[in-house]
């Protein structure tokens, strides 16, 4: 049995719509799952049917083989985190950090040494004796980690704990966080709206979508093989096409003719084909090309610096496609060029799988 089991469960705040919706998860010890998603989705929810903070509805919460229905939060043994942290601002780095201790009325030796093992875990030994209102941002944000590691929760619940510091130091932090909660072998479910976070910090992610669990898995797994056209696009992925396959084995679309590595439907299928803006090479257009499978002739409308690539925007037939470019032949806008597309870099869904539908 998996260390957290969560079976069907369904929470409704709105007769008739379910803000999670028959979500079944398994967890296992040492295992930190990220649940991504936009807001909205659930994923915020279902942390907090697990912590007890909300009933559900219908299903079951299984903790190490113990089903938790009538249990309140505080005796459910788990460590929560917030995005604001939730420090006490009047009290000093060891006060924040002893807090879950002294609510379990351990001897003062024991938490002692307990808070000194915590604050060194997280990288701020010697800094006990400071107010919060003098730490910065990084410094609060493993105050509030080693608060609630500190009373050994048997599972630890983060909801968007980078939500409120920049980029930059949101991009350190989080290998960081990844190295501790392994270090200490802690099981965490980690909530996030941001897909670098959760490639990041994760072992596998659960990718969220109006109250259910569209796809879940390691994040390289879902990153090169999105199961639906919503996980597509939350994830970045803006090529997403309207064709239908052709008696030649290609997919023809209204930006030209392609033909994936994968298998496609038989001759006629009406299908959503999803083409990466990677992996793509640039050439000058020839007269030669237009019937040619994974070839896209268009005029380029835009082209942005990302750092280590360029984006660039191409107009297709009244269509967009997004590409990266990361050298090669110096292109610039209202150029027409002709791109070609991995068949690797292509996944097909069906038709019915649209968002919009």
């Amino acid at each position: 049995m998996a260390f957290l089991d969560v079976r069907r469960i369904s929470k409704f705040f709105v007769p008739q719509t379910a803000a999670v919706a028959e979500v079944s998860l398994e967890v296992e010890q040492g295992e930190i799952v990220c649940l991504l998603g936009p807001s909205g989705c659930g994923k915020t929810t279902l942390l907090r049917l697990i912590a007890g903070l909300e009933q559900p509805d219908a299903g079951n919460i299984i903790l190490e083989g113990h089903d938790l229905a009538g249990v309140p939060p505080h005796q459910r043994r788990l460590g929560m985190m917030f995005q604001d942290f939730a420090l006490f601002p009047h009290k000093s780095v060891w006060e924040n950090a002893a807090f879950g201790l002294r609510m379990q009325q351990l001897p003062t030796r024991e938490i002692a040494e307990r808070v000194r093992e915590m604050l060194t875990l997280v990288d701020l030994e010697g800094h006990g004796d400071r107010r919060i209102d003098q730490l910065s941002g990084g410094e609060q944000q493993r105050v509030a980690l080693a608060r609630s590691l500190a009373p050994g929760p048997r599972l630890l619940l983060l909801d968007e704990p980078l939500g409120a510091l920049d980029r930059a130091l949101r991009e350190r932090l989080m290998a960081d966080l990844h190295i501790i909660l392994t270090r200490v072998g802690m099981t965490a479910l980690y909530v996030t709206h941001d897909q670098t976070e959760a490639y990041a910090i994760s072992d596998r992610m659960a990718v969220m979508n109006q109250g259910r669990i569209e796809q879940i898995g390691p994040p390289q797994v879902i990153y090169d093989r999105p199961e639906t056209p919503f996980i597509a696009g939350f994830l970045g992925f803006e090529n997403l096409l309207e064709g239908r396959t052709n008696e030649h084995g290609q997919i023809e679309t209204t930006a030209g003719n392609f033909r994936p590595a994968e298998p496609i439907p038989a001759v006629g299928t009406e299908v959503l084909l999803m083409i990466k803006p990677s992996a793509v090479t640039i050439g000058l257009p020839a007269n030669d090309v237009a019937q040619d499978a994974n070839r896209v002739h268009g005029t380029i409308a835009e082209i942005t610096f990302r750092g280590r690539y360029h984006q660039l925007l191409l107009e297709v037939n009244r269509i967009r496609l997004v590409f990266e470019y990361s050298g090669g032949k110096r292109v610039s806008p209202g150029d027409e060029v002709r791109i070609a597309v991995s068949p690797d870099q292509q996944i097909v869904y069906s038709a019915a799988a649209s968002p919009d539908s």
